[in-house]
């Protein structure tokens, strides 16, 4: 039986993650080649993971014959030039988000991928928790009508000291915006996808806690690392010129209402996401850091407590509970479905539960629509439409 051959481009925190995802689709692919952005790095990881080749040039690894699909999990500033470089080898492609820095990039990637017939998704992985999914199942059988305000948030503390470092703080590597389009866009997508209500105006308000911070003078990724462990006069200040922190107001089509808040500086919260949906008869509450239950709230009777369990759940979200009730499933399994999702489409074969909906080009476009229109609003101070 055919399998895809993979090759991770990206040695960070989450290129090996998504090279533990491929070897858990035994069945749909194999990894056989790893890049990072050096020799050494490289090296050190595929040894790590037992990647049979490796190299510090992406392009000798997205032009070898053993390779039909590149993961791109690098910073964003590359995502464009690499995701362009594989279309036009031949390969198709899964891009970490944001898929590029402009929605004039992404609209040129995928008339790239239509033009060389070639699958291409981005990483909105965080709709594949299986609850996510029972959401969007409970959703479609209530029909139209039933939804009327939509909240949430997504909160971190990564970036709380003024000496907590990555790329990402750098305009010129991530883009005009960092919170919004580094954890904002997954809300927002998830928003979108379960409702299957787009955003249509946004009103958006920026904050730093910070304007200089302190970054090291080797130039070391502290991602995730802990605050205490960190030398002061090891430091140079530079200029901040994204966010920390933001306030989105939505108008969702149909007059559906919504409010988002972001911030990677929220001491006490590590990876916390909350999707709340009301509606006229009922609401729903889910969080990503207790992402196996979903709060019902009713009116006029006891509000209720959904565990993920696979008898209990829709035939979709079922498909995506690998284990039994009571056993816990995380961000690692989202990954893993996601490319159950993709790889299944790439070589033409059914997925239980139903059709493969994975994030596609376009809804990569979409979401750097909206960041473009919520950079405007936040300048601007005033509502503005997302566009088309």
């Amino acid at each position: 039986m055919r399998k895809i051959r993979v090759a991770v481009i990206g040695t960070g925190f989450i290129g090996p993650v998504h090279a533990e995802a491929v070897r858990r689709n035994p069945d749909l692919a194999e990894l056989t080649a790893i890049a990072g952005s050096s020799e050494e790095t490289a090296a050190e990881t595929a040894s790590k993971l037992n990647v049979p080749f490796f190299s510090g040039d992406y392009k000798k690894v997205i032009s070898r014959e053993d390779v039909d699909l590149v993961h791109i999990c690098t910073p964003n500033h590359l995502h464009f030039p690499m995701v362009k470089d594989c279309l036009n080898s031949g390969k198709h492609v899964l891009c970490e988000k944001p898929l590029a820095l402009t929605s004039g990039e992404a609209r040129e990637l995928i008339q790239l991928a239509e033009k060389k017939n070639l699958k291409a998704a981005v990483n909105y992985n965080l709709r594949y928790y299986p609850m996510i999914q029972e959401l969007k199942s409970r959703n479609s059988a209530m029909g139209p009508g039933q939804i009327f305000a939509l909240q949430g948030s997504y909160l971190q503390d990564w970036l709380l000291h003024e000496t907590d470092y990555s790329w990402r703080m750098e305009s010129k590597l991530s883009g005009k915006t960092r919170a919004v389009a580094d954890i904002g866009t997954h809300w927002m997508d998830l928003a979108q996808y379960v409702t299957g209500l787009k955003i249509e105006k946004v009103l958006a308000q920026f904050s730093r806690m910070f304007e200089n911070r302190k970054k090291p003078v080797g130039g070391k990724d502290h991602t995730f690392d802990r605050g205490d462990a960190k030398k002061p006069s090891d430091y140079i200040s530079y200029p901040v010129d994204t966010e920390d922190y933001a306030q989105i107001l939505f108008s969702f089509e149909g007059g559906i209402v919504g409010n988002l808040t972001v911030s990677q500086v929220s001491a006490g919260y590590k990876n916390y996401m909350e999707y709340r949906q009301m509606g006229r008869d009922v609401s729903f509450s889910w969080n990503s850091e207790s992402p196996n239950r979903v709060q019902i709230g009713h009116r006029d009777q006891a509000n209720e407590i959904l565990l993920k369990d696979p008898s209990l759940l829709q035939p979709r979200p079922a498909s995506m509970s690998a284990y039994p009730g009571g056993h816990q499933e995380g961000y690692g399994d989202t990954l893993k479905f996601i490319l159950r999702d993709f790889y299944s489409d790439i070589l033409g074969r059914s997925v239980e539960g139903g059709a493969s909906d994975y994030p596609s080009l376009q809804d990569g476009l979409s979401e750097m629509l909206l960041c473009e229109a919520i950079i405007t609003s936040a300048e601007q101070g005033q509502w503005v439409e997302v566009g088309v």
